[in-house]
Protein backbone atom coordinates (compact mmCIF):
# COMPACT_ATOMS: atom_id res chain seq x y z
CA UNK A 1 0.00 0.00 0.00
CA UNK A 2 0.96 3.62 0.30
CA UNK A 3 3.38 4.70 3.01
CA UNK A 4 1.63 6.24 5.97
CA UNK A 5 -1.70 4.60 5.24
CA UNK A 6 -2.96 1.89 7.46
CA UNK A 7 -4.61 -1.14 5.94
CA UNK A 8 -7.96 -1.29 7.60
CA UNK A 9 -11.11 -3.27 7.06
CA UNK A 10 -13.32 -0.23 6.46
CA UNK A 11 -11.33 1.02 3.45
CA UNK A 12 -11.18 -2.47 1.94
CA UNK A 13 -14.93 -2.92 2.30
CA UNK A 14 -15.49 0.49 0.72
CA UNK A 15 -13.35 -0.40 -2.30
CA UNK A 16 -15.06 -3.77 -2.69
CA UNK A 17 -18.43 -2.04 -2.46
CA UNK A 18 -17.51 0.45 -5.23
CA UNK A 19 -16.22 -2.39 -7.42
CA UNK A 20 -19.39 -4.42 -6.98
CA UNK A 21 -21.60 -1.38 -7.69
CA UNK A 22 -19.67 -0.77 -10.89
CA UNK A 23 -20.03 -4.43 -11.90
CA UNK A 24 -23.77 -4.32 -11.17
CA UNK A 25 -24.10 -1.40 -13.60
CA UNK A 26 -21.85 -2.73 -16.37
CA UNK A 27 -22.98 -6.36 -16.55
CA UNK A 28 -26.64 -5.60 -17.50
CA UNK A 29 -25.42 -3.17 -20.18
CA UNK A 30 -23.15 -5.86 -21.59
CA UNK A 31 -25.95 -8.45 -21.57
CA UNK A 32 -28.26 -6.06 -23.46
CA UNK A 33 -25.62 -4.92 -25.94
CA UNK A 34 -24.19 -8.37 -26.74
CA UNK A 35 -26.99 -9.42 -29.19
CA UNK A 36 -26.81 -6.05 -30.96
CA UNK A 37 -23.06 -6.40 -31.43
CA UNK A 38 -23.46 -9.95 -32.76
CA UNK A 39 -26.21 -8.84 -35.17
CA UNK A 40 -24.04 -5.98 -36.40
CA UNK A 41 -21.20 -8.40 -37.14
CA UNK A 42 -23.60 -10.69 -39.01
CA UNK A 43 -25.03 -7.75 -40.95
CA UNK A 44 -21.54 -6.78 -42.10
CA UNK A 45 -20.91 -10.36 -43.22
CA UNK A 46 -24.15 -10.38 -45.25
CA UNK A 47 -23.34 -6.99 -46.77
CA UNK A 48 -19.87 -8.22 -47.71
CA UNK A 49 -21.37 -11.21 -49.56
CA UNK A 50 -23.70 -8.94 -51.52
CA UNK A 51 -20.84 -6.62 -52.45
CA UNK A 52 -18.69 -9.43 -53.89
CA UNK A 53 -18.65 -10.00 -57.62
CA UNK A 54 -19.77 -13.48 -58.70
CA UNK A 55 -16.86 -15.77 -59.43
CA UNK A 56 -16.79 -17.66 -62.73
CA UNK A 57 -15.02 -20.93 -63.30
CA UNK A 58 -13.06 -21.70 -66.46
CA UNK A 59 -15.69 -24.14 -67.74
CA UNK A 60 -18.64 -21.89 -66.97
CA UNK A 61 -20.42 -20.39 -69.96
CA UNK A 62 -22.19 -17.09 -69.65
CA UNK A 63 -25.94 -17.32 -70.29
CA UNK A 64 -26.32 -13.69 -71.15
CA UNK A 65 -28.83 -13.05 -73.88
CA UNK A 66 -29.30 -9.73 -75.63
CA UNK A 67 -32.22 -7.66 -74.43
CA UNK A 68 -35.07 -7.65 -76.92
CA UNK A 69 -37.08 -4.53 -77.52
CA UNK A 70 -40.77 -4.88 -76.80
CA UNK A 71 -43.00 -3.50 -79.49
CA UNK A 72 -46.16 -1.71 -78.38
CA UNK A 73 -49.31 -3.77 -78.84
CA UNK A 74 -52.21 -2.21 -80.68
CA UNK A 75 -55.43 -2.75 -78.79
CA UNK A 76 -57.71 -5.29 -80.48
CA UNK A 77 -60.43 -7.62 -79.34
CA UNK A 78 -58.30 -10.65 -80.10
CA UNK A 79 -56.36 -12.47 -77.37
CA UNK A 80 -52.64 -11.79 -77.25
CA UNK A 81 -50.19 -14.64 -76.66
CA UNK A 82 -46.62 -14.07 -75.57
CA UNK A 83 -43.90 -16.53 -76.46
Amino acid sequence: MYPGRALNLTSMIGRINRTLNFANQVIPLYVKAKPMIKNAKDAFKVAKVFMEKPKQTKNEVKNEQPIKKVEPIISTNKPVFFL
